[in-house]
C-alpha cells in the first residue's frame, strides 16, 4: 500500500492506494506552524480509525507547494513508517517534456495532474485546478506549454470584503437566479460565480485556440465540482486528479 500527501496551500490530501487503485482519501487543513509530531498523530489517526494499518505501508509520495510543511511530513512519515518518502522534485521522471522557461518553478501539483491528464486521460488537453489559486495547464501530445494562474475563487473573495468597509462574507455556492443583483448579497454573488464562470471558460478556449488541439478539460481541485457544472468548456470533474498523478509518480521513479 502507498500512501501519497498532496499539500496545498489551504488543505492536505492524503490518500491510500493499493496499485493504482485508490482505496481511501482524506483531507485536513494545511498548518504550517505544526511540527513533524502534530502530523504524525494526523496520520496515525487517519490510519488507526479508518480499517487501516501503518505496516501495511510500503511506499510513501510526497507533493508540496508549502516548503516548510514538506519538511515537517517528510519527518513524520519517517518517523511513522520508517521510510523515506518520494518526493516530487525537478529532474524526476515524470514521461512528460515540459516546455517552459523555467522548469524548476513548476509546482509539484501541476506536474501531477499533467501526468495524470496522459497517463488516464488523452495525451493532449488542458487540467483546470480550483485550489488556492487557479491554474489552467496545457498539454499537447504529452508537452507541457504552459499554465495559466489566477486567484482562487475564495483567495479573491476572501480578499473582496476584507478590503471593502461595507462589504461582509457571503456564500458563495450557488449562483443567484439573475445577474443583475438586487441586494448586496446576490450582486456579490453574481459577480463572484459568474466572473470566475467567465474567466475559466475564456482561458481555456484561449488556450485550445493557441495550442490548436481537439477540446478535452478536466476540473480537479476544491471548488472544482461547485463552479464546473456551470462551465461551457469542462468534460468532466476528478477531484483526485493531483492524487493519482502523484501515485503514478512513485511508480515511474521508485
Amino acid at each position: 500500500m502507498i500512501i501519497a500527501i498532496d499539500v496545498g496551500n489551504t488543505n492536505i490530501d492524503v490518500a491510500f492506494f493499493q496499485g493504482y487503485k485508490l482505496l481511501r482519501h482524506f483531507e485536513f487543513s494545511t498548518n504550517r506552524q505544526a511540527t513533524s509530531y502534530e502530523y504524525a498523530i494526523n496520520l496515525s489517526w487517519l490510519i488507526n480509525n479508518n480499517g487501516l494499518k501503518a505496516d501495511d505501508v510500503e511506499g510513501a509520495a510526497l507533493a508540496s507547494v508549502v516548503p516548510p510543511v514538506t519538511v515537517e511530513l517528510e519527518r513524520a512519515i519517517r518517523y511513522l513508517f520508517d521510510i523515506k518518502p518520494f518526493i516530487v522534485v525537478p529532474g524526476i521522471r515524470t514521461g512528460l517534456i515540459i516546455d517552459v522557461e523555467n522548469p524548476k518553478e513548476v509546482g509539484a501539483d501541476i506536474i501531477c495532474n499533467a501526468v495524470s491528464l496522459v497517463e488516464d486521460y488523452r495525451s493532449s488537453g488542458i487540467v483546470i485546478d480550483f485550489g488556492t489559486a487557479i491554474t489552467v495547464l496545457g498539454v499537447k501530445e504529452r508537452k507541457l506549454l504552459g499554465v495559466a494562474i489566477a486567484p482562487g475563487i475564495w483567495t479573491a473573495s476572501s480578499a473582496l470584503w476584507e478590503r471593502a468597509a461595507k462589504l461582509s462574507p457571503i456564500d458563495i455556492f450557488n449562483p443567484p437566479e439573475s445577474v443583475l443583483g438586487k441586494n448586496t448579497v446576490t450582486a456579490m454573488q453574481s459577480g463572484i460565480i459568474y466572473g470566475f464562470i467567465g474567466l475559466v471558460d475564456k482561458l481555456v478556449s484561449l488556450e485550445l485556440e493557441e495550442m490548436e488541439i481537439e477540446p478535452f478539460v478536466v476540473a480537479t481541485g476544491g471548488w472544482s465540482e461547485r463552479i464546473a457544472r456551470y462551465c461551457n468548456t469542462i468534460n468532466l470533474v476528478d477531484p483526485y486528479l493531483t492524487l493519482r498523478g502523484l501515485c503514478r509518480l512513485y511508480m515511474k521513479n521508485i
